[in-house]
């Protein structure tokens, strides 16, 4: 009898136990979900973090790198007129690619989504739109522009805009609305050229964006970050 006792017991432990198993486990994937793995999750975590702080190390580097070897060409300039000229030509080519930081006269142009209300019946987004802002550039380029940023990130021929998700990649960054755009060159023009009679100012207004374009004396524009090397094209000898 005590055995029969004792037996009926372990088994009601061993069945609570199994319940109250089940009722955590069934917890968990509600909120992380059924794939979870914590020590691989952790990992990941601990991947990205440190790839970000390698990529702060390499710019820092980077940075540094440049500023000795500004200083050396600085130095040298002051001793020859043609290697003068060559570090004017260089600035001008880095400046062109987007590896220098920049500032001048320009626009700053603000989209926002329209209101919900304002909305075709369904909600839009300019990320989903984001053909848009590629418009958008390229009337700024047409118009003479010569430093371009989104959100604050250098726009050149090497960046790519991709939507991924609810945001938008620039850069390997990501961006969402408001989206602003940074210009440099004439804002008078800029304006002219966007405000046009069914220009894309008026396409966007017309989907109930809220777009706002403002003249700035001083537009101040950050280098481009990402470093990219040639795999497969190479300059042409003159031999």
């Amino acid at each position: 009898m005590k055995n029969l006792v004792s037996k009926s017991l372990i088994v009601t432990v061993c069945v609570i136990l199994g319940i109250i198993i089940a009722i955590q486990y069934k917890t968990v994937n509600s909120l992380v979900g059924p794939d979870f793995v914590p020590s691989q999750k952790n990992k990941e975590l601990v991947n990205q973090v440190s790839k970000v702080e390698e990529k702060e190390a390499l710019m820092n580097q980077l940075t540094n790198l440049e500023n000795k070897v500004q200083k050396y060409e600085s130095e040298v300039s002051e001793e020859s007129d043609y290697v003068k000229e060559l570090s004017k030509e260089l600035s001008k080519y880095k400046m062109f690619a987007g590896y220098t930081e920049v500032e001048g006269e320009g626009v700053e142009i603000i989209i926002n989504d329209p209101d919900s209300d304002d909305a075709y019946g369904y909600p839009i987004s300019i990320v989903e739109d984001y053909e848009y802002l590629l418009d958008t550039i390229s009337y700024l380029n047409v118009t003479g522009a010569e430093a371009i940023s989104i959100n604050d990130l250098r726009y050149t021929s090497f960046t790519e805009m991709l939507m991924a998700g609810d945001h938008l990649n620039i850069n390997n960054k990501p961006v969402g609305a408001p989206i602003t755009i940074k210009a440099i060159g004439s804002a008078d023009d800029f304006k002219t050229a966007l405000r046009i009679s069914g220009g894309i100012i008026d396409l966007l207004q017309s989907y109930g964006y809220k777009v706002e374009i403002n003249k700035k004396e001083n537009v101040k524009i950050p280098r481009y970050t990402e470093i990219k090397e040639f795999k497969y094209a190479e300059p042409i000898s003159e031999e």
